[in-house]
């Protein structure tokens, strides 16, 4: 009995459209949906880990980071002659870590480049960076921006992070101006 109600429930879902993918039961679209959510909510942190690769493997620090715009860009500010920037600009790819405690996860892999326009620069200026940059915008100041171009999130909350222990992150990629769930190995049922 118990096989043939599984067995039920697996064609009414297919019949709807929905297949078991490794956020849960539903479209690949509303999958994605809910990862593109949670990272917008979690992206707006005060603080995250930016991860750059160098000559002795990843090297993570603590910034500051501004919230994302509309398509979750990210921008930092550093100093132009910081490794973090150098190591940046060397590979062209970050990866910010976003974490609330136990309720979710964000990590953002990223394509990044400087902003060079002046004006942008000081767009992204916040008084507080007097305390780092004497001298404002001008002076051994520069901004990382870090376009993300794929996103993995874990949170049960939500919802994201199934069975069978709720270990697995869910993970979006970007596709022209869309984002598409990437499950290369989920459960085709």
């Amino acid at each position: 009995m118990k096989r043939w109600v599984e067995a039920r429930a697996a064609t009414l879902v297919r019949a709807r459209g929905l297949r078991r993918n490794r956020v849960g039961i539903e479209t690949d679209e509303e999958s994605a949906a809910r990862i593109l959510a949670v990272a917008q909510r979690r992206m707006k942190a005060q603080l995250c880990t930016f991860i750059t690769s160098g000559p002795d493997g990843p090297t993570a620090r603590v910034v500051m980071p501004y919230a994302p715009t509309s398509d979750l860009t990210v921008h930092v500010a550093t100093s132009p002659a910081s490794t973090k920037a150098r190591q940046a600009m060397s590979t062209g790819k970050v990866v910010l870590a976003y974490s609330a405690g136990l309720s979710a996860a964000v990590t953002a892999y990223c394509d990044a480049e400087t902003v060079d326009d002046p004006d942008e620069r000081r767009r992204w200026w916040r008084p507080l960076f007097l305390a780092y940059w004497p001298g404002g915008p001008e002076e051994d100041y520069t901004v990382i921006r870090c376009r993300p171009y794929a996103i993995e999130a874990w949170a049960p909350d939500a919802g994201i992070g199934p069975d069978p222990h709720g270990l697995r992150s869910g993970r979006i990629v970007r596709e022209g101006g869309r984002w598409l769930l990437d499950m290369p190995d989920a459960d085709p049922r």
